[in-house]
Parts: structure tokens; sequence; C-alpha cells
């Protein structure tokens, strides 16, 4: 199911773009949860929830479609953001968020198609499935892709991601164990679940990943790491 967000203080055109995205729907068999905000910071209030895609008019009070998109963008560099305005005069500036499209209104249903098909193609290459994490900084989306392993750290974990970052999450490792319930996990060790395609080596109860860092697994789980591993590279 993909995740929608329209938001516009004008509701005859939320209402509008709702429509042509459930006739693109029902023609592209897809399945879409669209949720619908007149106020800027309703949806800014509502972003645990995970929207792949976001419908913004840029001309609204209290928070424009600007600084909405920069807050997105702090939580989530994938999503997939359209500018739907009557204003010309923002094309320029509103790509340094990396919107998918600054489409002028009145919009049309060949336009939704069109762009519709265009983005579920690029979310389709992504590997989509992500972890909502809460700490701190408030509400995170951390693609499964992204996590190279997680550790315990005291009562809560650390998230190892790809890039470098490292997020606190409160989580218990066995809740994790189901939620990462994607072909590339395992927990390797009580203290580690590790994706397995970040792995460069096993050396006796070592696991040497891709980046550098070592972690490590327990005789008991080195035979599922190494089952899972194989699997993934298509050995078995």
């Amino acid at each position: 199911m993909i995740k929608i967000a329209i938001c516009d203080d004008e509701p005859h055109f939320i209402e509008r773009i709702e429509k042509m995205l459930r006739v693109y729907e029902e023609k592209s068999k897809q399945s879409f949860l669209i949720k619908k905000y007149e106020k800027p910071l309703k949806l800014s209030g509502a972003f645990k929830e995970g929207f792949q895609i976001y419908f913004l008019d840029l001309q609204m009070p209290n928070m424009n479609g600007l600084e909405l998109a920069k807050a997105i963008r702090k939580i989530d560099d994938r999503a997939v953001i359209f500018f739907v305005t009557s204003y010309r005069e923002y094309v320029f500036e509103s790509f340094q968020y990396d919107v998918a499209n600054y489409i002028i209104k009145p919009i049309t249903q060949i336009q939704i198609d069109s762009e519709m098909n265009r983005v579920l193609r690029k979310l389709n290459t992504f590997g989509q499935e992500y972890l909502t994490v809460k700490n701190e900084k408030g509400y995170l989306k951390i693609y499964f892709s992204d996590i190279q392993f997680i550790e315990t750290y005291g009562r809560n974990v650390l998230i190892h991601c790809q890039d470098g970052k490292k997020e606190i999450g409160h989580f218990k490792m066995q809740d994790l164990e189901q939620q990462l319930g994607s072909s590339s996990f395992i927990r390797c060790h009580n203290g580690y679940i590790v994706n397995v395609d970040y792995i460069k080596g096993i050396h006796e109860l070592t696991v040497k990943l891709l980046p550098g860092d070592i972690i490590y697994t327990t005789k008991t789980r080195k035979k599922q790491l190494i089952k899972k591993l194989a699997e993934r590279m298509g050995m078995v």
C-alpha cells in the first residue's frame, strides 16, 4: 500500500487531487492510503505515518510548502514531493528539496497519471520497507536497505546506517527481529542484528562488514548466519 498525504488550505483542491488519485488507483490496480490536511502544521505532526508521496500547496498560512518540504527532508530523503500551486515564482527555490515536480494548477488527470507512473517506478526501485524510529529527535524513517547492523545500547538499540549515521531507537531486540522480517536480516548474537548484504567475511566468531565495522556471532548462531548469507548470494 502506498501512503499519500495531500496538504492544501483550499478543500476543493484537496478533493480534486484525491478524486484523480482514486481514478488512477483503480486503473493501475494500485492500493493507496490517502490522508488530507488543510493545515500544514497538522501534517507536520503526522510524519510518523510514514507517507511515501506528498502533494503540497506552496502558499498556506503558518507554514508554507517550502518549509513543509524542508521538514520532510529532515526525516526522509526518499519521499516523493510534488508542489501543486498557482504560483510560478518559487519553481527554482523548490528544487533544493529534490521535488519530483512543480505542477501549476489546475492539475489534470493526464498529469496525475503521468506523474504517478513515473514516481511509482522510482518507489519500486528503492527498497521501501522501513523502520519508524522515535527518539529525542522526534520520529525518523530509516529504510531497511540503509541499515548495516543494530546493536544493544543500554535499554535501547543503536542503529548503524550505511551513510555512517547512528540513531538510537527505543526497541527491544526481539521486537526488532519481527519488524525486520526481511530476508536480509538475522540476529547473529544476543547483542547484534546484522544486514547480511553488508557482510564482507566471517572468520571464526568475527563478522567483518563492508564499511570496516567488526561485530560478532556465537557458535550456536554462526551456522544460521552462514546459511542466510549463502541464500542472499544465491548459493543455495
